[in-house]
Formats: C-alpha cells, structure tokens, sequence
C-alpha cells in the first residue's frame, strides 16, 4: 500500500509538472500568436510614401526599363506581373507621370492582389489605400469609374482582411451609389447589384438585403446636375525634332539594355549600361536647352506653359527614378549624387504647374465655374502628391483649402436645385495613427 501511495503521488507529480508545462506553452504560443498578429496589423494598416515604398533590391532592370525603352506603362506593368514580379509592376507605376488616375488606381489594384498572394500584407495595403484615395480625390474621374475603383479597393481589402480599410472602401461605393449627381439609372443598378454581391462576401447575405432594400428608391434616378465645365488645361509644344532624335536614341538604348540582361542573366552588361547612361544625359542637356528656349518665349499660350512645366515634371520623375536606382540598376551616378536637388527642382516644378493652372482660371466669367474649376485643382494636387509625385507639398494647407472648395461647390449645386443631399465630395479622415480620404455626400459637407 506505501509504495502504491508514493506511485499515485509520483504519477500526480508527474500530471501536474505536465499541465503546468502544456499551459506554458499554451501561454507562449498565445503571446507569440498575440505579437505576430499586432504586429501584421500595424504593417497593414501602415502608411509609405509610394516612392519610399519601392523595394529596390527586388526591381529587376529588364522589367522597369521597358517604360524607359518606349513600352507602354499599361503594357510594362502586366509584363512584370505575368512574371510574378509585383515590386517591378509597383515601381513602374508609381514613378510613371502618363497615366490617368482610372488606368493607375486599375493598375495598383492589380498589384495589389498580386502582393496579397505573395502573403506581403504592407505592400497590398499600400496599394489598395491609394487606389481608394485615388478614387475620392481624383477630379478627372466619372463618378461610375470612382465606383468600379473604389469596389476594387474594398476587394482587395477583403482578400488581405484588412477590416477597417474594407469598411471604408465599402463605405465610399455606397456613398457613391447613393448620392452621385451623376449616374444614370443603369449606371445606377448595375452598382447596385455589384455592391450587393460585395457585401455579402464580406458581411453576408442579410447585410446584401438590406443594402438592396436601401437603395430602392435611387434605382430610377436620373442625373440631378450636367457636367461640370473644365478648361483647357494642357495644349501641344512645339515640335523639337533634336530632341525626338536623341529620345529615340535612349529608347533604343534602353531595350537593348534590357535584351542583353536578359540573353547574359544581369551578366556582364556594363557597355550597354554605359551606352544608356550617355544617352540619359545628352536628352537632359537637349530637355533643359529646350525648356530654357521655350520659357523665353512670349507667344506660348497658358495652356502651352502649362505643358512646359508637366514635361519638365515628368522628366524630373525619369532622372528621379534614376537617381534613386528605381530602375534596378546603377545608371547615371551623377544623379544619384543629386537626388536631393532632384526632389526640390520636382517640388518646384509642380508647384509653378499648379500654380500656372490657377492662372487659366482668368477665363471663367462666372463664380461658378471658376469655384468648380478651383475644385478640380486642389483635388488634383492632393492627388498628385498622394501618390508621391508633389514632394514637399503643404498638405495639410491644402486640405484646408479642399475643405473650404467643398462647401463652395456644394452651395453651387443646392443653389442650381439639386438636392441637397446629392453629389460626393473627398473629405480628409484621420485615426489615431492613419490619413487617408474619404468620399462623402453633399449633407455631410452642409453638416461640417
């Protein structure tokens, strides 16, 4: 009996040195769980600059230079993506000045997904946040593309499981569906009905139906306002067949740079990297002889010396590209040197750009007309440094100005008999640690 007692007792010893253990470990394995999954909160949730954001060890040269060879953006990006390689498709986007916000907030929502099933949560939540604040602040948006992106922005989020970023975006389709000016009904039930299909993949059937029973009654609206008037911002340059030469030049330049890569596996392509460089820097000493002509002279009309700052913006963004080895690859140490002069003369430029277009606003003979093209203008800058192309910007300044831009066209609109309810407006939200945009309709504006 003693020694079936004392083997009880060492059996219970043993089953309580196990439970303690197996609930230590539990414990760890909870606190890890914990950590790791604040940790991807905060990396999803998380804000870049997109330049900043570009993951330069991982661009490969044979994909971001096709843009520099004459490739289409549309085109180069897809060719990344076909290849699996989200963080060329990213850089090529980001520092690309010739695309309009449909096709760039399209193509971030693309590389996004892609980023998702890489399992890179920061990289797809950077790109769905600016599709979606492209989709509140871009002014030369329809309000039926404004829908398709921010409902690609809510996807994408559902995929990551990024909740609050869902439920904004969700929140801007809605408000968009509801409220715009703009919609025709068919327009109007075909949102509908994607919108519903949205929400019940991410909230569930009975979130659909409510939806639905909702929006019943804005499924025959017809449009409450025309479209607003816009000024002719942008006219051709004249032509400079030097210049056309020597860009041609680098374009060769630059896919027979990325042909060589290729055929050697980023071997030995130190002479075409030499040739390229060359050519990068004769079409700068030609850009900044051509821009110097063209400022001097008196018979460019506004919209002409509008389209000499955003050439000059754009090349800026190729030298800044290259400066900051975005490309891939070392080209022109010089710049690289000089990045920092590079920003400040980008930030210059598109500071007189903006500027420049305030100037055409001259030609509205009525306030408002000159109050919606002030709109327009404001959106534009808070869009463009969004996505990291108006270094330096005083955004907050701006927002101000958004803000009071906002009530003024809203005043227009009720003033014209529309209802008061109606139209969307980019409004700024901001959390604890977040800033993004929001669109919202015209009695939210009225409230604030």
């Amino acid at each position: 009996m003693p020694g079936q007692t004392r083997q009880v007792r060492n059996w219970l010893l043993v089953l309580s040195l196990s439970g303690f253990v197996l609930f230590l470990v539990v414990g760890v394995i909870s606190l890890i769980a914990y950590f790791q999954l604040t940790d991807a909160e905060a990396v999803t949730y998380g804000w870049r600059e997109p330049l900043d954001a570009v993951s330069l060890a991982r661009v490969r040269p044979d994909l971001a230079l096709l843009p520099l060879g004459g490739v289409s953006v549309d085109d180069a990006v897809r060719e990344a993506l076909a290849a699996g390689e989200p963080d060329s498709a990213f850089a090529i986007v980001v520092y690309a000045s010739d695309l309009s916000a449909a096709v760039r907030g399209g193509l971030l929502a693309l590389v996004g997904d892609r980023y998702v099933q890489a399992r890179r949560p920061a990289e797809a939540a950077l790109c769905f946040q600016l599709a979606h604040d492209l989709a509140a602040l871009s002014p030369d948006l329809a309000d039926v593309a404004r829908f398709d992106l921010s409902l690609a922005a809510a996807r994408g989020r559902l995929a990551l499981g990024d909740e609050a970023g869902l439920t904004l975006s969700l929140e801007q389709a809605r408000t968009i569906v509801r409220y715009s000016a703009f919609l025709q009904p068919v327009q109007r039930r075909r949102a509908v009905d994607q919108l519903a299909r949205m929400v019940a993949a991410a909230r569930g059937e009975r979130a659909a139906s409510r939806l639905q029973a909702e929006m019943a009654d804005v499924l025959t609206l017809r449009p409450s306002s025309s479209l607003f008037p816009s000024p002719t911002r942008r006219e051709p340059l004249p032509p400079n067949p030097t210049l056309e030469a020597v860009r041609q030049e680098r374009q060769q330049k630059a896919l027979a740079l990325v042909d060589q890569w290729i055929a050697l596996g980023g071997g030995d392509v130190g002479p075409e990297i030499s040739d390229l460089a060359e050519f990068l820097r004769r079409e700068d000493e030609a850009r900044i002889a051509w821009y110097m002509e063209l400022s001097q002279r008196s018979d460019l009309t506004l919209p002409q010396q509008a389209s000499l700052l955003a050439d000059q913006a754009a090349w800026l963004l190729v030298k800044l590209q290259t400066a900051r080895r975005a490309f891939g690859v070392s080209l022109v140490p010089a710049w690289e040197a000089r990045e920092l002069e590079i920003r400040q003369a980008l930030a210059a430029t598109q500071l007189a750009l903006f500027a420049k277009m305030r100037e055409q606003n001259v030609q509205f003979v009525n306030q408002r007309d000159a109050d919606l093209a002030a709109w327009e203008i404001v959106r534009q800058e808070l869009a463009t440094w969004r996505w990291g192309h108006y270094p330096g910007l005083n955004w907050q300044e701006r927002e101000r100005a958004l803000l009071n831009a906002n009530r003024a066209v809203w005043q227009h609109l009720v003033s014209g008999g529309v209802t008061p309810g109606s139209g969307v407006f980019p409004m700024p939200w901001t959390t604890d640690d977040h800033h993004g945009y929001l669109l919202v309709n015209g009695g939210q504006i009225a409230g604030g």
